[in-house]
């Protein structure tokens, strides 16, 4: 039998909007885990500009990354983890060194 593959749930918004959304985000990527036949290990909700990656729950994002808690992120888009490409960019390469997979929400409906 194939081993099921860990995922982490991420999901932020900013201070103006509805919390809700943080629901609605979650609610999305544990129906992709579950039809992708993924084990959801943690999650993340954070509301946030969404600017850098010195934030409380990112750091803590981050140490799970390195510590190899998981096999894939799901995000609802890029601009989950920051506003600014450069930044989300960046954050993609630590993803890549410990062999984490960023899965958006575009990504798994293009498919």
């Amino acid at each position: 039998m194939k081993k099921k593959l860990k995922a982490w749930i991420f999901c932020r918004v900013a201070p103006h909007s509805p919390t809700s959304l943080l629901t609605f985000q979650k609610e999305q990527l544990e129906e992709i885990a579950e039809a992708c036949n993924m084990e959801v290990v943690g999650t993340t909700q954070v509301i946030s500009d969404g600017k850098w990656l010195n934030g409380f729950e990112i750091k803590s994002l981050l140490i799970q990354i390195r510590r190899k808690k998981f096999d894939i992120l799901l995000i609802n888009s890029p601009y989950r983890i920051s506003i600014y490409p450069d930044v989300y960019e960046e954050f993609k390469m630590i993803c890549r060194l410990y062999n984490v997979k960023v899965l958006t929400y575009m990504d798994y409906i293009g498919k």
